[in-house]
């Protein structure tokens, strides 16, 4: 039993570690309740760091016209849960954006559409997937990756709620800040054990909503 010991204790830490890990994120999306498109991350582990691939496609049509299209893809390294290196691509109704991020022993060098500097903090970027966005429930200057440029959030903690038709229980937050245009920000966003699992922004009038895809019943 002595011997046994060790090993089942090695075995319950290994599976925590385990179970921490990200996994993969597929969001059908909704704008006033019709579809328009998808937000989907995956998960690279390559040696000790966590590479996750992101692509975000919306297409919004009347009479049969596209009249807004958008399509963003990401990519990330992050090693101890700290963001290492970013670059995305953004084509928003026919305007490229894009934004750089590399760091380089304590400082990041970002190069973006509307952003060129050194920041000598740590970054999160407005990818959301990972928890330490909310998680000490204290406003943040986060990057926005679409520009580099930069969002002021004010973070609140709404509690647990029952989602997906009470499928799944998961913590509440609301983000809210400005774009460096002046914009509002107005995010509602939920996550179960550290995982991002459901979203609500509004912008310009419309809301758009965020389902994971196994909890869409309008697949």
């Amino acid at each position: 039993m002595k011997f046994l010991l060790p090993i089942i204790l090695l075995f319950i830490f290994c599976k925590d570690v385990k179970g921490k890990e990200p996994l993969d994120i597929h969001f059908n999306v909704y704008r006033n309740g019709s579809k328009i498109g998808y937000h989907k991350i995956e998960f690279e582990k390559e040696s000790i760091h966590v590479k996750p691939k992101v692509e975000i496609k919306f297409e919004v049509t009347f009479l049969g016209f596209t009249v807004y299209d958008y399509f963003h893809q990401n990519n990330e390294s992050w090693l101890d849960n700290k963001l290492i290196q970013l670059n995305t691509k953004t084509d928003k109704n026919g305007e490229e954006l894009f934004c750089n991020a590399l760091r380089n022993n304590n400082f990041f060098s970002l190069e973006g559409t509307h952003n060129i500097e050194d920041v000598y903090t740590q970054i999160l970027p407005t990818s959301y997937w990972n928890y330490a966005l909310v998680e000490d429930k204290k406003s943040k200057r986060v990057l926005n990756t679409q520009d580099c440029s930069f969002i002021d959030f004010k973070i609140e903690y709404l509690g647990k709620e029952n989602i997906y038709n009470e499928k799944m229980v998961a913590e509440h937050f609301k983000l809210t800040g400005k774009e460096f245009t002046g914009d509002d920000v107005n995010i509602d966003i939920w996550y179960k054990n550290s995982q991002w699992v459901k979203m609500i922004f509004y912008k310009d009038g419309s809301e758009i909503e965020y389902f994971l895809k196994d909890f869409d019943t309008n697949e």
